[in-house]
């Protein structure tokens, strides 16, 4: 029976994985420590940049008035009736930010009262 090739393949199977995390830790510290290096080079390597102020005409076209890239849409007219009287309490009721059960209660007294004023709603959209 042999009982020591297992034994082995377990051992050397446990150090495996760590093996590779100590392999990637030491990969990840050289990188880490090189790259300060690498900007320092960059950095000397590069000549300075000169950065352009606004209005700054040496380069470029001469000055001119500015001008749209497009004509605007002209506004749209206004219609000649406003349908927001219309049922105004109902609405709102149901788009305002009251809790649910306050809601339910003023519904039942708000959509009597528009029905009621409707033809004053009605004539007040031409205004």
């Amino acid at each position: 029976m042999i009982s020591g090739a297992p034994r082995h393949a377990q051992r050397s199977a446990w150090r495996h994985p760590y093996a590779t995390l100590a392999l990637a830790t030491a990969l990840a510290a050289v990188m880490c420590l090189a790259a300060p290096a690498r900007a320092r080079a960059a950095e000397r390597s590069d000549p300075p940049l000169e950065l352009a102020q606004a209005g700054d005409s040496t380069h470029g076209t001469e000055p001119r008035e500015l001008q749209p890239r497009y004509e605007p849409l002209p506004p749209e007219p206004e219609p000649a009736y406003d349908a927001s009287y219309i049922f105004g309490l109902t609405r709102g009721v149901t788009t305002s930010t009251m809790v649910v059960p306050v809601k339910v209660l003023l519904l039942p007294l708000s959509i009597p009262l528009d029905i009621a004023l409707l033809p004053f709603a009605a004539i007040g959209g031409f205004f």
